[in-house]
């Protein structure tokens, strides 16, 4: 996926509008979506994804504040998410601190996800959770666990989007590996194992799966209803 200055700088004005209108009232904070503080285990993480087994599960780890990885989320809306209610796909969102001091000086990071909110805006689904993990552990337990490397050297997992099938279980203390896992990371450019995010490719693979699904189980009508 080739990366513009127009969009990112559209997408980029739209978070900074989000953040003003936190402050500017009241109505715009309760308006916000929620998130899990996320424990250097993934603890609750991993009991999410344990208890959805049978659904095809999506897994984005972003910065919120990176400038392509909110491009990534806009596009995962505009070509997969915002078009679906299906309750057989689940998305997982894990946000973490990367850019500014924060890995060259984990001191710095901020306990909490400020900017979270204002990113999980971008996508426009019943059927997403969103966790904050402060110290930045998950990115490099989920880099051990799927063999993130350039040549042999490891690559922290951030600015990644993994697809899950139904049979994925987390079992061990890392995650499982995926389906297929797509990066925006200059350290992967080129990789055939871990390709570039492509969101219509990505789309694609995930219908693919759902299509193998029993269809969702209809709602049952309230009673007395026609």
């Amino acid at each position: 996926m080739r990366i513009s200055p127009a969009p990112i700088l559209a997408i980029g004005l739209q978070w900074a509008a989000a953040s003003y209108a936190q402050t500017d009232s009241a109505p715009a904070q309760a308006a916000l979506k929620p998130y899990t503080v996320l424990d250097d285990q993934g603890s609750q993480l991993r009991a999410d994804f344990n208890r959805r087994v049978g659904t095809v599960r999506l897994l984005f780890v972003v910065d919120p504040i990176c400038p392509t990885c909110l491009r990534g989320l806009d596009d995962m809306n505009r070509d997969l998410l915002a078009s679906t209610t299906d309750p057989r796909l689940q998305t997982y969102v894990v946000h973490e601190q990367v850019l500014g001091t924060a890995r060259a000086a984990p001191w710095s990071r901020m306990a909490v996800g400020t900017d979270v909110p204002k990113a999980a805006q971008l996508l426009h689904n019943p059927h997403v959770q969103n966790y904050w993990n402060a110290s930045g552990a998950f990115g490099q337990m989920l880099s051990q666990a799927v063999g993130l490397k350039n040549s042999e050297h490891p690559v922290y997992a951030w600015d990644v989007w993994l697809i899950y099938g139904p049979e994925a279980k987390w079992e061990g203390p890392n995650p499982p590996r995926p389906r297929l896992l797509m990066d925006q990371l200059g350290a992967l450019r080129g990789s055939t194992e871990f390709p570039h995010l492509d969101s219509h490719v990505f789309a694609q693979q995930v219908q693919a799966l759902l299509a193998q699904l029993p269809p969702p189980t209809a709602t049952p009508a309230p009673a007395g209803s026609p």
